[in-house]
């Protein structure tokens, strides 16, 4: 297993070490190593790929003479191997240790790591998480990339074209700013992986370790400051930000709100947004038609608030967009005439939520002292999840009412209650201390020019006690959908059943604070 004799090397021959999980991209590498003079070092799997590929490849343990132990767990971690990425080229002291060695001097290393957040976002098995915790890979990139001043390092393929260029730039050799800016790259990318292997560990507030931090101008009021914290460099809703002046903390969380509400909704749908709470939801035919729709639920309301629409804006909508006051208009992409349309409207932020991906892990929110961390409420609503338990069942056209309020009632601050009918919001009763006064409210926003002969109710927890079916029962609804669970359920059962209307009940609670 130890190396007794000293291997001949040719003096001043040129090396890379290449150690690759992801082998894309290789063959070009392997290239212009050939044509540069310049031989190459390799492990197992990496080895036996470049020479499939038709490449000269020394192997490691060749030159090591240490055999992979541990199922490969230990097979770059050698002396020798460090010495070579680590002596200074420019110390007498150093050149002589390492010639003593009778070790290849490598002056490149191509290498990129076990896929340790791939394996853990498929929830695979502990002990297979484990194994994709590399060792030696960010090892040898931190050994590399420390001596940058001899040695380039290159952790990832997408930087394998720039690296190619500066190489046959340089005739065979690369720039002293091309290894630095690539020794940032190392030190970028071990870090971020070391930070994900010890949050799978032990979980913490993912959020908080932000990848990126804006300053915003204020918070909620001018007197408090905020900032934007990214886990993701590139979900930024300020990417998204076509046109108008910045987004604010308020702006921003309405905008989470609207995405996440629209995000229920695979049919043509709008939804206006005003202080974190859906003030009028529908589905139409035509985006038109759905903004018509949800803006006729409560106009006063919808006034300075933000609409967003899950289908791209074109200008017949536009045009009437813009007769309205609103601070954002959300769409999935804007008509190229649409620019033109809102351009005396200077203030008036336009958000392209195309490329926009919700993020489906989890919350976090502040109190003294420390943070709540849950699970996004990502229960699904739909027909399977809904169980009739009074006597009369609701036909299609209202089942298709009860799915959609109670979608909407989802996204609304508790105590929340949400009336409609044909796909339309016709009253949202939010934030209230006691669920009879969340009905009252949204009785009392039901427009007299929609003069509804009947309607649904979704309650975003179960009714405690009658009272609230029977005041809704006296305003002409229908058909009621509730989380079950209340020790009067009953109760609740028995008066619908009197009154001849639908109950539907659902096992998911759906409360918003």
């Amino acid at each position: 297993m130890v190396n007794k004799g000293v291997i001949k090397l040719k003096k001043n021959k040129r090396y890379a070490l290449i150690s690759t999980f992801d082998k894309s991209g290789l063959k070009k590498i392997c290239t212009n190593f050939k044509k540069n003079n310049i031989s190459i070092i390799s492990t197992g799997g990496t080895a036996r790929y470049i020479k499939k590929i038709g490449f000269k490849c020394l192997s490691i343990e060749s030159l090591t003479k240490f055999k992979e132990i541990l199922d490969g767990r230990v097979k770059t971690l050698h002396p020798k191997i460090f010495a070579s990425l680590l002596f200074k080229r420019n110390d007498t002291q150093h050149i002589k240790t390492f010639d003593n060695l009778g070790f290849p001097k490598i002056d490149f290393v191509i290498i990129n790591l076990y896929p340790f957040e791939k394996t853990i976002s498929k929830k695979s098995k502990i002990d297979e998480c484990i194994e994709m915790i590399d060792v030696g890979g960010p090892s040898i990139m931190r050994a590399s990339a420390k001596n940058f001043y001899d040695v380039t390092s290159i952790c990832d393929p997408k930087y394998y074209e720039n690296f190619i260029q500066d190489l046959n730039k340089n005739k065979g050799k690369t720039s002293l700013s091309f290894r630095k800016k690539m020794s940032q790259k190392v030190f970028e990318r071990t870090s971020c992986y070391d930070k994900i292997i010890s949050e799978w560990l032990i979980p913490k507030t993912k959020t908080l370790n932000a990848n990126k931090k804006i300053k915003l101008r204020y918070g909620e009021n001018p007197n408090q400051k905020a900032s934007l914290l990214l886990k993701n460099k590139k979900k930024n809703i300020f990417e998204n930000l076509l046109k108008g002046k910045k987004v604010s903390y308020n702006n921003i969380l309405d905008i989470d709100a609207n995405l996440s509400c629209l995000n229920e909704f695979s049919q043509t749908a709008c939804v206006i947004i005003k202080h974190n709470n859906p003030c009028g939801v529908a589905i139409g035919k035509t985006p038109l038609e759905a903004f018509k729709k949800a803006y006729e639920c409560d106009p006063k309301s919808a006034f300075g608030g933000i609409v967003g629409f899950n289908k791209q804006i074109n200008p017949d909508l536009a045009k009437i967009l813009k007769k309205h006051f609103f601070e954002v208009i959300i769409g999935k992409g804007f008509d190229i005439k649409c620019k033109d349309l809102f351009t005396d409207k200077k203030n008036l932020i336009l958000i392209n939520s195309k490329n926009f991906r919700i993020d489906k892990n989890t919350e976090i929110k502040s109190i003294n002292n420390g943070f709540l961390k849950q699970q996004k409420n990502l229960a699904k609503i739909n027909k399977k999840n809904i169980k009739s338990v009074s006597i009369i069942k609701s036909k299609e056209r209202e089942l298709n009412d009860l799915i959609f309020a109670l979608k909407v009632c989802k996204h609304v601050k508790s105590n929340s209650i949400v009336i409609a009918k044909n796909q339309q919001t016709l009253g949202i009763g939010a934030g209230q201390m006691s669920r009879i006064d969340a009905v009252k409210i949204s009785i009392s926003k039901i427009s007299k020019k929609l003069k509804p002969k009947g309607f649904v109710v979704a309650s975003d927890a179960f009714f405690p006690f009658n009272d609230n079916v029977k005041l809704l029962i006296k305003n002409n609804c229908k058909a009621i959908i509730q989380p079950m669970g209340s020790k009067n359920d009953n109760k609740v059962i028995k008066l619908v059943n009197e009154k001849k209307i639908a109950l539907y009940f659902t096992k998911f609670r759906f409360f918003k604070h």
